[in-house]
């Protein structure tokens, strides 16, 4: 369960992550009344201050605030910050972050969430009609024994769990397959694909059989493969719908640049990985992962965050970096992720990871991110290993797809253009030939001709 949030503390130093409505307004540049106007239009988030009628406000959003009203004074910094979580550059109809809540087409992603599958999203995402699928696949339960399609038996419980590839295996795995474009005329094409994906992240094998368009549904094979019980398959199917899509994130940006220059949509699939692996991405799973025990271990006896986790938030917390890192914070969700909160609610009560999250609000303001709480699937469901990666990248497949075929149906070939800040060209005109006279001749022998 995710923990009640505590109140801040008031600001003591110029390290705090909480300023008072004078120093976030002087931050900021404006009276106070600007300040609670940017509240009340959901620009900023007041927090209550125990004790007190006060507010007080995360420091890290008044900086992120601070930063997009300078950006849109300076036109070349406006162009510059689009590149970082700044002013949307590319019409897109798939999502939508507003307001702090998600929306999948329109669609509540978190009401969507409750009782879609990942093929039902994908086929959300990309504008079809919901691919039919037997009602046995839909209603009755996987069966301890059945995999994936055509590796029936691979799971049973007398079998040690598939562990999940690290993500440069993933890759070689991935463009070592046949790049085929699906038949996009199929009603239910991107089920396929969502198969091969599945494959290629559990470290199945792969079936040399035509492809699957019916069959158990993802989360069902998920939830055979690593052996959990109804509980923990609901929670993978919530995962999976939630990691689906989320506006122009690196990877769905780089798959749209792949597809934008006409490549196929096994290659934009690659592209897309690539970029989730890396740290700052989904590969922040892995880092999460790495120091989940020094984190969760007994609480500091002076109530500080454990020194590994203190560093790596070190640079979100004081310098407002507008990524996020360690877990903690998304600059979209100011007053937390709605994916995360809703997906901790599924998993069973944890002292240790209650305490955690209360002590990160309390000393930086910030709140778990998605990369935080697909960890905490794994680590409460006890999935192997890797899982967390697996959930967003096979989750993110149905994005990739969805923001691959958008680009491609603009027509545009995504190509911005770079400020240079090198050393200054040298415009003085380049020496003559030895022999020339400045102008072009002809290379006729016996003649000189010039041009």
């Amino acid at each position: 369960m995710v923990p009640a949030r505590p109140a801040p503390t008031p600001p003591a130093d110029n390290d705090s992550p909480w300023l008072t409505s004078q120093q976030a307004a002087a931050m900021l540049g404006v009276q106070r009344a600007s300040l609670y106007a940017y509240v009340s239009r959901g620009l900023l988030r007041a927090h209550s201050q125990p004790g007190t009628r006060s507010h007080v406000y995360a420091r890290i959003d008044v900086q992120r605030l601070a930063r997009q009203r300078q950006a849109v004074r300076n036109p070349a910094q406006l162009a510059r910050s689009t590149l970082d979580w700044g002013t949307p550059v590319l019409r897109s109809a798939i999502t939508q972050v507003s307001q702090g809540q998600l929306y999948y087409r329109g669609r509540h992603a978190l009401q969507w969430a409750q009782h879609a599958s990942l093929e039902d999203t994908a086929a959300l995402l990309l504008d079809q009609p919901l691919a039919a699928a037997p009602p046995s696949a839909r209603s009755a339960p996987m069966p301890a024994t059945a995999g994936a399609a055509g590796t029936a038996g691979m799971a049973a419980a007398s079998q040690p769990v598939l562990q999940p590839r690290t993500a440069d295996q993933v890759l070689r795995a991935w463009h070592s397959l046949p790049a085929n474009d699906p038949n996009l005329a199929h009603p239910g094409w991107p089920r396929p694909l969502l198969q091969q994906m599945l494959e290629v992240l559990a470290g199945l094998p792969s079936s040399d059989d035509a492809p699957s368009w019916a069959g158990p549904l993802i989360h069902q094979q998920l939830a055979a493969l690593w052996q959990v019980d109804a509980a923990g398959e609901d929670t993978l199917r919530q995962a999976l719908v939630l990691c689906a899509d989320h506006e122009l994130n690196a990877s769905s940006f780089a798959a749209r640049v792949v597809a934008s220059t006409g490549a196929s949509l096994h290659a934009s699939l690659g592209a897309g990985l690539a970029a989730l692996s890396g740290p700052l991405h989904g590969g922040m799973t892995a880092v999460i992962d790495r120091h989940w025990d020094d984190w969760h271990a007994a609480p500091q006896a002076d109530g500080t965050l454990p020194p590994s986790l203190a560093q790596l938030l070190a640079g979100t917390r004081i310098h407002g970096s507008p990524h996020y890192c360690a877990g903690f914070g998304h600059p979209l969700y100011p007053a937390g992720d709605p994916r995360s909160e809703r997906l901790l609610r599924l998993l069973p009560a944890d002292a240790a990871r209650s305490a955690l999250l209360a002590s990160v609000h309390r000393h930086t303001g910030l709140h778990p991110s998605l990369d935080y709480a697909l960890v905490a699937i794994q680590r409460g469901l006890g999935l192997p290993a890797g899982a967390a990666f697996v959930l967003f990248a096979l989750g993110r497949t149905a994005g990739w797809l969805a923001h691959a075929l958008e680009q491609r149906a603009s027509g545009q070939l995504i190509r911005p253009r770079a400020q240079y800040v090198g050393l200054p060209a040298d415009t003085a005109p380049p020496p003559a030939d030895p022999g020339s006279t400045g102008s072009p001749v002809s290379s006729i022998p016996g003649r000189i001709i010039r041009f």
